[in-house]
């Protein structure tokens, strides 16, 4: 089993799965990168599977496929409806319930690139600055993920209804952390607050702009919970 096998095989730390689950794998190519290819959306139905190790195997094998063709590859990180269809992208109306709460701690100046290390260490340091202020006050251990140029926060919430008081709650709540935490280099994405916000699947390479020797691509990584 080589590294990235070992690492994506964490994604299921993040993200929840039962024998109803529909999961989404959606697959970008980068900009910066010549001949782009239109974008890819799969979707693995537990329900078509054996067990949950089929689906795990097969959600997994066609990431780092998708990946080692040159692709960013994502996932839906809330619950998708299990009468979802598709074949097009989950909306916000079709995630059964928010489960998570992502922290997206990156560099505030132009991110068209990869971050250098210095820059990354930044936002490793400010992640920690906010995990441990958030555990003071009784909000427990986040999953912990480099996500290729920055640092990944999710938080575990208890089925959150999803409805227009949890949305302008997770849009409230980022906000309020980015006041209170961000610094002149780095801070909060407060963007990444819709229902079927999609994130980076770990084990695969995230490719930004243009790699240089201080600015390399990184593979996105679960460090931590």
């Amino acid at each position: 089993m080589n590294d990235a096998e070992i690492a994506i095989r964490k994604i299921w730390q993040i993200i929840a799965i039962g024998e109803d689950s529909v999961l989404e794998l959606r697959a970008l190519w980068p900009r910066a990168i010549g001949g782009p290819r239109p974008p890819v959306t799969r979707h693995f139905f537990a329900a078509k599977h054996e067990d949950l190790q089929g689906l795990k195997a097969a959600f997994e094998v066609a990431a780092l496929a998708l990946n080692a063709s040159g692709y960013n590859v994502y996932t839906v990180m809330n619950p998708i409806r299990a009468d979802f269809k598709g074949p097009g992208c989950a909306k916000d109306s079709d995630i059964r319930f928010r489960d998570l709460l992502l922290i997206d701690i990156d560099r505030l100046e132009d991110t068209s690139q990869p971050a250098s290390q210095e820059e990354l260490d930044a936002a490793d340091a400010l992640a920690t600055v906010v995990d441990k202020a958030l555990d003071a006050e009784g909000w427990g251990t986040p999953i912990r993920v480099m996500s290729g140029n920055g640092v990944h926060l999710y938080y575990v919430m208890a089925e959150l209804p999803n409805d227009e008081d949890a949305a302008v709650l997770v849009r409230t709540t980022l906000k309020n952390l980015a006041t209170t935490f961000n610094t002149d280099k780095v801070g909060i994405d407060i963007t990444v607050h819709n229902a079927s916000r999609i994130t980076k699947v770990p084990g695969t390479i995230m490719r930004k702009g243009l790699e240089t020797e201080e600015r390399p691509y990184r593979m996105a990584r679960v460090v931590g919970q």
